[in-house]
């Protein structure tokens, strides 16, 4: 038997790398093109699509979980993670520096999204189940630091190099240069830290898994070309086609499912599909699409609205500010919150808080409706909006995590974990797709008001939910 390591050895760092590549495709590289002049539409369309990988990483999942160890995985996509940041670097001072930066970050996305399969797979197979309850507040809080290193401090030194440099693309292309060593270093880091927990499956094992993604990514293909010829046909130029025909084609899947487990439930025993003829799946995917619906919107917007000058309804911050407000005051309550979310549940279980914690989510984003309605310029009011955001949102973060840690347990929990994740991307790739769409149309004050709003949906669905009262209990 493999020798045990105190999990606080490794699990802060590795929780710490899941989300810093996330946080620079996802957040960072939207304040990266608001400084080179891109628009709110371009930029919430465009960055909302990067989020397609963490949608489909469920289709490749099984190749994780059955090829190599998911320590091999984890030190060999950090490592292409660090290759794909200097590739930033590099193409930024070009002049086709947008295309050539957004193929990059889709390379850093793929990786990314597949380092996070291996990473939440080691966590499951790491810890005892009441251990994992236990770090679910500690792992989400370095990944929140990690979110807030990203969009914090990076944005804070963007601020100060701009001042050195006073050109935005040698500063971005000077901080990438630096990320791309950071990621290089923490993946040989963990070639060596993390334990060896797990043995290299047989080769049937491998065949099965392989065979089934093989299928998925036949439906994938289908979808792609049925709406290339769709749009083909119409003479449209949207994206939208091929949301709603894989939005089609999983609801006919499920529905079919249902059926074929009544007549044969072991031809269903594998790790895509068994996930899909769970009890209540319905409920679940639309807790796991809805519960972070607001926040979708808002991240997309947040940033580019404290940037903006007043004279367009923005707070007229700059880099400098906004690194700073982020990476102290925010930081500071995030981590507070996202250890107290995580103790909670330890406390009282899962069930207990699922419905404060989401609340604690969405009641929040009034701030940024009070700040867009007063137009407030106060560095005090404004720290405070985003301190009260950030301690609520480590907190009823909590809940989300822990959630789908419960509907993964069984045989299969890795590749149903990256599902849950995935059908959680998608609930935040599809409302950011249209955020600057809609945040153009109502304006700033009344786009944020709507945001809150987006929070009802998710109360609806959480009182159906059916949870283990003892599941996140400490074991006596």
């Amino acid at each position: 038997m493999a020798k045990e390591r105190n999990p606080w050895l490794w699990l802060p760092s590795l929780y710490f790398v899941e989300g810093l590549p996330y946080t620079i495709v996802m957040t960072v590289a939207v304040i990266m093109y608001k400084n080179l002049g891109m628009g709110n539409i371009e930029i919430a369309l465009y960055t909302s699509w990067l989020y397609l990988p963490w949608v489909i990483k469920p289709f490749w999942s099984p190749i994780v979980d059955l090829l190599q160890t998911k320590k091999w995985w984890i030190f060999i996509m950090q490592l292409v993670i660090g290759g794909a940041f200097a590739a930033v670097a590099l193409t930024l001072p070009t002049d086709n520096f947008f295309r050539y930066t957004l193929a990059c970050f889709w390379i850093i996305a793929f990786t990314s999204a597949t380092n996070d399969i291996a990473t939440d797979g080691f966590y499951m197979i790491g810890l005892r189940s009441d251990q994992q309850a236990f770090f679910v507040g500690i792992r989400s809080t370095f990944y929140r630091l990690a979110m807030w290193a990203g969009q914090g401090g990076v944005v804070l030194l963007s601020g100060y190099l701009f001042e050195v440099f006073e050109d935005y693309k040698s500063v971005w292309s000077t901080i990438f240069f630096g990320l791309a060593a950071a990621m290089v270093c923490f993946s040989l880091f963990h070639r060596l830290i993390l334990p060896n927990k797990e043995n290299i499956r047989s080769l049937k094992d491998r065949a099965h898994g392989l065979r089934e993604v093989g299928i998925m990514f036949s439906q994938v293909s289908i979808i792609l070309l049925f709406g290339f010829l769709i749009n083909s046909f119409l003479g449209w130029e949207t994206s939208w086609t091929y949301v709603i025909l894989g939005a089609v084609v999983i609801a006919y899947l499920m529905i079919t499912l249902k059926k074929k487990i009544k007549e044969d439930p072991d031809k269903m025993n594998t790790p895509i599909l068994s996930f899909f003829v769970k009890e209540d799946i319905w409920s679940i995917l639309a807790f796991i699409l809805l519960y972070r619906l607001g926040e979708a919107q808002l991240v997309k917007i947040a940033s580019p609205f404290l940037l903006d000058s007043t004279e367009v309804g923005g707070i007229g911050l700059n880099n400098e500010q906004l690194g700073w407000l982020y990476g102290t005051i925010g930081l500071g309550c995030l981590v507070v919150g996202g250890v107290l979310g995580g103790i909670a549940i330890y406390t009282k279980g899962l069930k207990f808080w699922l419905i404060p914690m989401l609340l604690s989510i969405n009641i929040p984003n009034l701030g940024y409706w009070l700040l867009s309605f007063f137009h407030a310029e106060s560095f005090i009011f404004i720290g405070g909006v985003i301190a009260v955001e950030q301690f609520f949102y480590g907190f009823g973060f909590s809940a989300l995590m822990m959630y789908m840690l419960y509907v993964s347990q069984g045989h299969h929990k890795t590749a149903h974990y990256a599902l849950c994740t995935g059908f959680m991307a998608l609930g935040m790739m599809l409302p950011g797709m249209i955020s600057g769409y809609l945040q153009e149309f109502l304006g700033y004050t009344n786009f944020f008001l709507f945001v809150v709003i987006s929070g009802i949906p998710a109360l609806i669905v959480a009182f159906r939910l059916k949870v283990d009262p003892k599941f996140g209990l400490k074991e006596k």
